[in-house]
């Protein structure tokens, strides 16, 4: 709450902007160079606000020479789909999420307790970190060059309507069928808190609540919760996990602008990538408003419940990630997370 009070002011300046931001800015004239960035997510998203105010700085630096063709909400295909794209150097930039298939220490961006507030989230992913330099190092390997690594939101599962809440783990999680994403980590620290695990895609989990194949979902942030709004009661804001996700240019891309016009972009990209880090949790503050305002309960655990889960969780994935980065770096990140 802190953090919220510090930014409140400079915050509600920054939204100013945003808003401000026409469609005919987003737009391009054909006498300019224009570029792509596509997203799938809808332009109440932190991407969009953070898209925003990277267009403005570029359209400010550049003098309106270098242009940004703005394409939110997937209309140019699925997140992983539009990485791929940046990957091969087809589109210049996109928005993503960590994906553990072209990479698999990308999976430390799901790691479960690296931080469990936004100073620590700060410390851990922000703007000069190590893991900032991690991630960036990991996508120097995959063709792309790491713009910015964006915070997003801490996680928790969210509960379906007629369905008992779990509040003990793992007494009460037994027979309670939670969707997680199809990847070992997250598997495993559902199965060891005592749910009945359900690997599933995204794009199943509706229909899957509405007809109660299953009766949650798992690594859920605050943005996502309302997608569901129809069969949910409860959302449990464990702050299990922190969700970075990834600001991706194509070095393709990249080298074929201009020394000068290189500089713009990676300076607009510095310039928004610091917005979101300042803007970030009050953002979540709104959402969490909204979830409580569309009738749906948020709940936090109990602090000795807290601990024991967070000591599952620890467990369970700590060595694995280990085993991937070494102990040296899994030694670094304890000491920044304040676990040693």
């Amino acid at each position: 709450m802190k953090m919220i009070k510090r930014a409140l002011c400079r915050s509600l300046a920054a939204f100013s902007i945003v808003t401000s931001v026409s469609m005919s800015t987003l737009s391009f004239a054909q006498s300019q160079q224009s570029h792509i960035l596509a997203h799938v997510m809808p332009t109440d998203h932190i991407f969009h606000n953070v898209s925003a105010v990277f267009m403005r700085k570029l359209d400010e630096l550049s003098d309106g020479s270098v242009s940004i063709r703005y394409h939110p909400g997937g209309d140019l295909g699925d997140w992983q789909t539009i990485t791929q794209q940046v990957m091969q150097g087809a589109l210049p930039m996109t928005m993503a999420w960590s994906n553990s298939e072209l990479d698999p220490r990308l999976d430390i961006a799901n790691l479960g307790y690296v931080a469990d507030d936004w100073d620590t989230a700060a410390r851990v992913y922000g703007p000069g970190s190590s893991m900032d330099e991690l991630f960036s190092t990991i996508y120097d390997g995959l063709n792309v060059e790491l713009l910015g690594t964006l915070p997003t939101d801490f996680t928790g599962f969210v509960v379906r309507r007629g369905v008992k809440t779990p509040e003990i783990f793992p007494q009460d999680a037994r027979g309670f069928k939670i969707r997680v994403p199809n990847y070992p980590m997250a598997i495993d620290r559902y199965r060891a808190l005592g749910f009945s695990v359900v690997p599933m895609a995204f794009s199943e989990v509706h229909m899957a609540l509405q007809t109660g194949a299953i009766d949650g979902r798992a690594f859920s942030p605050p943005y996502e919760v309302l997608l569901f709004s129809d069969v949910l009661q409860t959302y449990v804001y464990t702050r299990e996990s922190f969700e970075p996700t990834f600001w991706l240019a194509s070095k393709r891309w990249m080298a074929s602008l201009s020394e000068q016009e290189r500089t713009w972009v990676r300076e607009a990209a510095d310039h928004a990538t610091r917005w979101a880090w300042e803007n970030a949790e009050l953002l979540s503050q709104g959402w969490l408003d909204k979830i409580r305002a569309a009738g749906i309960d948020v709940v936090e655990l109990d602090p000795e419940v807290a601990k024991a889960y967070k000591a599952t969780v620890l467990g369970v994935e700590w060595p694995i990630m280990e085993r991937l980065l070494g102990k040296e770096t899994m030694d670094q990140l304890k000491v920044i997370a304040g676990l040693e």
